[in-house]
């Protein structure tokens, strides 16, 4: 049984077009169920452009780290600046992040710390996604 690890994904350039190229290349990593989308103002950062975000789960081979990594050159693919050291206080193309594993009781707590401020707005695509790991299982 592979792990199934809790992911969020967010833009706020061209966040549409985005989110589907990001998809495609989430795919190929493994099964993922996302949630639905929903626009939410910038946190910790000052931006006219509103984030598209949604959360994911994923059921994958690699492990957290591999994963992330690969989440990573999806990010720079479309055009993130991961070598920025302000990449997190701009705007963005894509940002991928793993929240926790699905299948832990402490997922809301290992969520890193600057993301803790956006959880609030999406707690209920959340709640409305975890109603989805009995397929899962299946």
């Amino acid at each position: 049984m592979h792990p199934i690890y809790l992911c969020s994904m967010g833009a706020n350039i061209a966040p549409e077009s985005n989110f589907a190229a990001a998809q495609e290349s989430i795919s190929e990593l493994g099964k993922a169920y996302y949630s639905r989308a929903i626009y939410t103002q910038p946190v910790n950062m000052c931006s006219e452009h509103d984030f598209l975000n949604a959360l994911f789960l994923i059921v994958s081979p690699l492990d957290s780290i591999a994963l992330k990594k690969r989440f990573n050159a999806i990010e720079i693919s479309l055009g993130r600046d991961r070598d920025d050291p302000q990449s997190s206080t701009k705007d963005r193309p894509m940002d991928i992040d793993i929240l926790g594993e699905l299948n832990s009781e402490q997922v809301w707590q290992e969520v890193p710390d600057y993301l803790q401020e956006v959880i609030p707005n999406l707690k209920p695509i959340a709640d409305e996604l975890v109603q989805t790991q009995g397929a899962l299982h299946d």
